[in-house]
């Protein structure tokens, strides 16, 4: 049997609010700091596509020939692209999500840094590659971005719909090569952007065959041992490590339909990470083999973490569908990370959540609740399932009987879920509420942000219908509302949003 790897880029959502900035996976970098980065920026056309040398994390060589060099020297016209994922001389493969596909004959601007060999990577994966599309009256260059979860970071990505002419792009980092610095005048607004893209609920890893993968075990007893690598999260400590690490898995164990069984099982010096197979399922820090091309910086992006998964290539039945068998994964997270996990344990609890869904088979949805969701939430929420992500688990790893509970007040309910302000000072805000729900656990007050984002204030015990806001600031203007939470975890309904102002 041939064995075969699949990794997921985890591309975060950040989210900024006053006091806080969150990520996932990828937080985009600002086209200023990735011109920066980069040691080569140039406009090529793709000309052959060629498996990477045996022996070696697979990987996949694209020849290239440079039409125009934007920034920096290269020795010749036409240099090797090594891109990671792809199948090997030996027949171990390897999927990222999230890494650049390039077809041959094709025009791409690719941002790329050396390599030791002679070779050149992408910088910060799908980030560094812009693909020469038509749009807008005009080319554009646009970033596959589907594989990976977004931090939403003030700064430093476009506005949803707008992209970039691609003349107006590459004459705009010529020039700042140059020493020309000058305002960016490349963006376009698209029409229709997003038209067309169908929602989607649960998803399987996408694999070369389209046959998905899942651990084949879990319903005859077998459990998958994951351990953490002893040294733990630089700036989060290994306790904390380790417990979010067991947050993630209980998680995923959590629902009884569904037959996941990971289990933690202490520390390991092992490194492989997803460099090579070394028989551990591990979680692996500051990516030592520099599987990830680039640093994570909070302030001007890259890429987080990724998880994968080793599968074989036959495939087995399971309730009636074909799938691969996963027997090895692991998770590593990038070096600089810490700037994001320190002192952040729900937080890390999430991405690590996140990660593991990859290994379990699980893509991204459209579901914005859902753990697997391609923006993270880091609310304060941590390593918990939505009924989206239990739907899938109970299907690809259960007997599919899991059935969401209604999230609105029961039918025939005349009293629906709202939330009113009370007595306002120049510091806090009372609130109370009133609801229907037969079964709450806790009740968390959350303030609106940007682009639809949610920050929790506080939680407050489910048999509460009031809260107070404290510490705020005079003539201070929010938008809050209330999201009901069940005793598992899962989300039973939201109320209104109000719009509230402290005195002057």
């Amino acid at each position: 049997m041939n064995l075969i790897r699949r990794a997921a880029c985890l591309v975060l959502a950040l989210v900024a609010f006053a006091t806080s900035a969150m990520a996932t996976s990828y937080l985009p970098v600002a086209d200023r700091d990735l011109a920066d980065a980069a040691s080569v920026v140039a406009l090529v056309k793709v000309v052959a596509v060629e498996p990477g040398p045996a022996g070696q994390l697979p990987t996949t060589d694209y020849i290239v020939e440079v039409d125009e060099l934007v920034q920096g020297e290269l020795a010749g016209g036409t240099v090797v692209v090594r891109v990671p994922g792809g199948m090997g001389a030996d027949g171990v493969g390897l999927k990222v999500d999230g890494a650049p596909e390039l077809n041959v004959g094709e025009q791409t601007l690719l941002f790329l840094q050396a390599g030791a060999d002679g070779t050149y990577t992408i910088l910060h994966l799908m980030l560094g590659a812009f693909h020469a599309r038509t749009g807008g009256g005009g080319l554009v260059a646009e970033q596959d971005l589907d594989g990976a979860v977004r931090i939403a970071a003030a700064g430093a990505a476009k506005e949803e719909g707008v992209e970039r002419d691609l003349g107006r792009f590459v004459g705009w980092l010529a020039d700042r090569a140059a020493g020309v610095q000058r305002s960016a005048d490349y963006w376009v607004r698209m029409p229709n952007a997003g038209a067309g893209r169908e929602a989607k609920a649960y998803t399987h890893f996408a694999t070369s065959d389209q046959i998905p993968a899942r651990w084949f075990g879990f319903e005859s007893g077998a459990r998958a041992r994951w351990k953490v690598q002893s040294s733990g999260m630089p700036g989060l400590g290994l306790d904390a490590t380790v417990a979010s690490v067991q947050a993630a898995i209980d998680a995923w164990n959590s629902d009884s339909t569904s037959s996941i069984t990971y289990a933690y099982d202490g520390l390991t010096d092992a490194n492989g990470g997803l460099a090579g197979s070394d028989s551990v399922n591990g979680f692996l820090f500051g990516d030592p083999h520099g599987t990830i091309a680039g640093s994570f910086d909070c302030k001007k992006g890259g890429a987080l973490a990724i998880g994968g998964a080793w599968f074989w290539s036959s495939t087995g039945d399971y309730r009636g569908r074909q799938y691969h068998e996963i027997n090895e994964a692991d998770v590593v997270v990038n070096d600089g990370a810490e700037c994001f996990l320190a002192n952040n344990p729900s937080g890390a609890a999430e991405v690590f959540a996140h990660e593991l869904g990859h290994t379990l088979g699980f893509g991204h949805a459209s579901d914005a609740d859902a753990l697997m969701a391609a923006r993270a939430h880091n609310d304060g929420r941590g390593a918990r399932l939505s009924d989206d992500d239990r739907t899938g688990a109970s299907v690809v790893y259960g007997d599919g009987s899991y059935k969401p509970t209604p999230s609105g007040p029961g039918p025939g309910s005349s009293q629906p879920f709202t939330v009113a302000a009370g007595e306002t000072t120049q510091t806090q805000v009372q609130l109370s509420w009133t609801h229907s729900f037969s079964e709450v656990g806790s009740f968390r007050v959350e303030l609106a942000g940007k682009k639809g984002t949610y920050q929790v204030l506080t939680t407050v015990a489910g048999g509460e219908t009031g809260a107070t806001v404290a510490g705020l600031k005079k003539n201070q203007s929010l938008t809050l509302r209330i999201t009901a939470l069940r005793p598992d975890g899962a989300v039973a309904g939201t109320s209104n949003t109000l719009k509230v102002r402290t005195k002057k």
